[in-house]
């Protein structure tokens, strides 16, 4: 769940490890009973939780590393339907669910984390392409702007995360990844307003 709620903390990677022992778990178990592939494949056997193995491979899926994908030619990800991440079908079809209204938490928190990496990378690109073009004496106060930005951030969006009185760590990872990419898509804008050539 943690890493779910955000691609980019150090909790995927002992996802990916862990996914990969289940994995090898699986294979192990199977090869003992060939003839309880099913129940094998349900993770509440397991003791992992609610989440399926489609689930479990989703997330592999768009944390993308190479290690993840090494783990995603394994069974029993392999023999699992191909994964369409949320944020890559929203995209094609607006009309579609948003994060928020996903039916579980564990699919809410994937698509806000993908929501959340692409923020992050699109205002990277926007503040690198601005610092290029603003003029040097304007450049200064770009810099001092996003200074502020960055170190009013994390107080604001941990306000946010516990906004609705929740005790729930998933649903409060929710909640501070959907406020710090909805703040990055608003500093961009802002950005934009300030310094039209950075939008051209």
């Amino acid at each position: 769940m943690l890493c779910a709620s955000d691609l980019w903390s150090g909790n995927c990677a002992d996802f990916v490890v862990t996914a990969d022992k289940l994995g090898a778990l699986y294979r192990s178990e199977l090869q003992k009973l060939p003839d309880s592939e099913q129940s094998l494949k349900t993770t509440i056997w397991w003791g992992c939780g609610s989440g399926t193995l489609y689930d479990l491979k989703r997330l592999l899926v768009a944390i993308g590393t190479e290690s993840a994908k090494a783990v995603l030619v394994t069974e029993p990800y392999k023999s699992l339907p191909a994964v369409e991440l949320p944020g890559a079908s929203m995209q094609r079809a607006p009309a579609q669910l948003t994060c928020v209204e996903l039916p579980r938490q564990i699919e809410r928190n994937s698509c806000i984390g993908t929501q959340l990496q692409e923020a992050r990378t699109a205002h990277q690109l926007a503040l690198d392409r601005c610092k290029d073009l603003v003029a040097p004496p304007l450049r200064d106060q770009l810099l001092a702007a996003e200074s502020s930005f960055k170190a009013a951030l994390p107080a604001r969006c941990d306000a946010a995360a516990d906004e609705d009185g929740t005790t729930d760590a998933s649903l409060e990872a929710f909640n501070r990844s959907r406020c710090l990419a909805k703040a990055l898509a608003d500093r961009d804008r802002g950005m934009f307003e300030a310094h039209p050539e950075c939008a051209n």
